[in-house]
C-alpha cells in the first residue's frame, strides 16, 4: 500500500507542479501583455507629443516671421514720418528765414 500511496503522492505533486507552471506561464503572458500595452501607449504618447511640439514650433516660427514683418513695416513707416517731419522743419525754417531780415537772426 505504501507504494500505491507514494505513487498517488507523486501524481499529486506532479499535478501541483503542472498547475503552478501553468499559473506562472499565464502570469508571465499577462505581464508581457501589460508591458507591450504600456510600450504601445508610450509610443503613441511620444508620437503625439512630437506632433504637438512640431505644430507649436511651426506656430512660433510663423508668429516670429509675422512679428518681424510688422516691426519692419513699422520701422519703414517711422522713417517715412521722420523724413516728412524733417522736411517740414526745413520748410518752416526757410519760411521764417525768408520773412525776417538778417536770415532770422535777432
Amino acid at each position: 500500500m505504501e507504494n500505491g500511496e507514494a505513487g498517488l503522492r507523486v501524481r499529486e505533486l506532479e499535478a501541483t507542479v503542472a498547475a503552478m507552471r501553468e499559473s506562472l506561464e499565464r502570469a508571465s503572458a499577462d505581464g508581457d501583455a501589460r508591458v507591450q500595452a504600456a510600450a504601445s501607449a508610450a509610443a503613441a504618447e511620444s508620437a503625439e507629443l512630437k506632433a504637438t511640439v512640431q505644430a507649436l514650433r511651426h506656430e512660433l516660427e510663423r508668429a516670429h516671421a509675422e512679428h518681424a514683418g510688422a516691426v519692419q513695416e513699422l520701422d519703414l513707416h517711422h522713417r517715412d514720418e521722420l523724413r516728412e517731419l524733417q522736411a517740414t522743419v526745413v520748410a518752416l525754417r526757410e519760411q521764417l528765414d525768408a520773412g525776417q531780415p538778417n536770415g532770422g537772426l535777432a
